[in-house]
């Protein structure tokens, strides 16, 4: 007899790997960095952040998702992702004078950055199922998931990369009127 995998074990294989996600990204975070590896990633991410659009934010985000989905690796490359994002976090809190927790946790209270996270935590756990499925010889019955968890996972980026968006634009007009 063949069982499905619930609804009910996805929401919470989706929640698991958004905490690991987040903890992934704290652990980047924190580590030691060289002052030439801090400024690298301070203009690497000025070269990204120059004339942003909510296009960019989610092309990016959901670019990186879909290689979540990559059965075997995705899950890897992800984590990758994540953890080069908790340097940069780590280069800007040093930069800033601040703990990176709270940058981190400033990402959560502002909604995108949980958002942002719970989409990257759905594509993940699919690309875990989908390698079981393959394991398995299931991947007929995953492929509806498949198509429902990259919806999901897109809606759920674009709403972050709203958000995410219009706080740039409240913080460069806050820093300009400042000046």
């Amino acid at each position: 007899m063949r069982r499905e995998i619930t609804v009910k074990s996805r929401l919470k294989l989706t929640m698991v790997t958004t905490i690991i996600l987040f903890m992934v990204l704290w652990v980047g975070s924190i580590l030691p960095m060289s002052d030439e590896e801090a400024e690298s990633l301070m203009e690497e991410a000025e070269k990204f952040l120059k004339d942003l659009t909510i296009i960019d934010i989610f092309l990016n985000n959901f670019g990186a998702s879909l290689l979540s989905y990559i059965p075997f690796i995705g899950m890897f490359l992800m984590g990758a992702i994540i953890f080069h994002t908790g340097r940069f976090i780590g280069a800007l809190s040093a930069q800033l004078g601040i703990d990176s927790m709270i940058l981190i946790l400033s990402t959560i209270i502002m909604i995108y950055g949980l958002v942002e996270f719970l989409g990257y935590g759905v594509a993940v756990s699919e690309g875990v199922i989908l390698s079981y499925s393959i394991m398995k010889k299931r991947l007929r019955t995953e492929v509806r998931w498949l198509l429902i968890s990259i919806g999901i996972t897109a809606l759920l980026l674009a709403f972050a990369a709203v958000v995410e968006w219009l706080l740039i634009k409240m913080f460069e007009e806050l820093a300009i009127a400042t000046i």
